[in-house]
């Protein structure tokens, strides 16, 4: 498992992501226009140009976004703000996804997304390398764009150093390492293959063994509704039912009663043609006619990003690893429609060890605006690296989810 945990490394990894050719860098503030647009539609073409360019996760495509803000960021409060950034000769190097809200006295201006993105970052068209002094002159210049609600500071959370060989520009800024790591698996296209020599031989054996016994319950089949558009209401009910009968038996409040989560799926799930990149799709594993275990996520340019899953909590049924069997089936079955690399999200879990082959740094920046903003600032840097310690200290970590749960009785 690859952990890259200091600065030091983190140069290293951006070095190493580095071009290996020279580029031009358009960093001449006087030859760049900054726009911002508060409505996606009017953004939508130029989006879409860079998309088909740019290196980009599932999360800044529109068939993630778009559901996301007319549901999670609407009841959020967001009021999105889409930065262009053109040459003199107006063509569009890069665009960012953001969003402003209140926190306090504050205003604030994050990824869009939110938290419910593993993988932030701009849209940039290659060949575009904006050094520290460029970008942070773009920032607090579109920010001053926004109008009398422009935020205090930006908070741009969660970005990787790079991405799928690419160094990520905005790594150029002050930042902090996030608190916690993303998890990817690189299976290069032959998923079966990677998994017979990342799984152990005991691994396999134990996963055969729950699969059979499961078996005996009924059938075991994979149900995609990439395939089976029919059976997408009794997945996405099926995946509601049992989130909720687990965060129950956790004692958790996680949002999924609402109905604004349940929007943002079913939105999702509509919004592009079947089988084009963004495109939400859902995976269950049936035993027989029961849903055992769910999975959903989303593919861009030959990644499949996770979003969520869910398992049958009856005991006889989770004592086969559901979830294990049903992610198995789901990579084996997207490497053969040409998907080289998953990621299974932010935040550690058994199943992303067993399968994953890298842990993800990332990275937090905050591009203060005003003087309020710089005080903001402050205090969010203080407040992650005081949680990015505790969750690398296990003792710790145990110490804080006990009062957690103690808290919410």
């Amino acid at each position: 498992m690859t952990l890259l945990s200091s600065e030091k490394t983190i140069e290293a990894s951006r070095a190493a992501f580095a071009p290996r050719t020279t580029v031009r860098s358009w960093s001449d503030r006087t030859a760049l226009r900054i726009e911002v647009y508060d409505d996606p539609q009017e953004v939508l073409a130029i989006w879409h140009d860079l998309l088909a360019v740019a290196p980009a996760s599932v999360y800044q495509t529109p068939g993630f976004l778009l559901p996301w803000l007319a549901t999670r960021g609407a009841e959020a409060g967001i009021d999105p703000k889409f930065v262009v950034h053109r040459s003199h000769d107006g063509q569009a190097l890069a665009m960012f996804c953001l969003g402003l809200k209140r926190f306090g006295l504050f205003r604030i201006a994050i990824f869009l997304g939110a938290k419910d993105s593993n993988f932030n970052f701009g849209l940039f068209r290659p060949g575009y390398v904006p050094d520290r002094s460029a970008l942070t002159h773009l920032f607090r210049s579109a920010a001053r764009k926004m109008g009398p609600r422009s935020p205090d500071v930006l908070l741009l959370y969660n970005q990787p150093i790079a991405w799928n060989g690419w160094v990520n520009p905005l790594s150029a800024l002050p930042r902090q390492m996030s608190p916690s790591f993303a998890y990817k698996a690189n299976a290069g296209g032959d998923a079966e293959s990677y998994l017979a020599a990342k799984l152990s031989k005991d691994t396999r054996k134990k996963l055969r063994k729950k699969e059979t016994r499961l078996a005996e319950m009924g059938t075991v089949r994979h149900l995609s509704t990439m395939d089976n558009a029919a059976a997408l209401d009794k997945i996405v009910g099926a995946f509601f039912a049992q989130k909720i009968a687990r965060f129950e038996i956790q004692n958790i409040e996680a949002g999924f009663k609402s109905p604004v989560m349940r929007g943002f799926v079913e939105r999702a799930l509509s919004t592009s043609k079947p089988h084009s990149e963004g495109q939400l799709e859902l995976h269950a594993l049936l035993c027989g006619e029961r849903i055992v275990a769910v999975y959903g996520g989303a593919a861009h340019q030959a990644h499949f990003s996770a979003f969520f899953n869910s398992f049958d909590a009856d005991p006889d049924i989770a004592k086969s690893s559901p979830g294990d069997l049903l992610l198995l089936k789901l990579m084996a079955e997207k490497s053969k429609e040409g998907i080289k690399t998953f990621d299974l999200g932010i935040g550690e879990a058994r199943y992303k060890n067993m399968v994953c082959d890298e842990t993800v740094p990332l990275f937090d920046s905050f591009v203060p605006v005003t003087f309020k903003g710089r005080c903001l600032a402050m205090a969010f840097s203080a407040s992650l690296a005081l949680k990015r310690m505790l969750k690398q200290n296990q003792r710790a970590l145990k110490i804080v989810k006990r009062l957690r749960t103690i808290l919410r009785r």
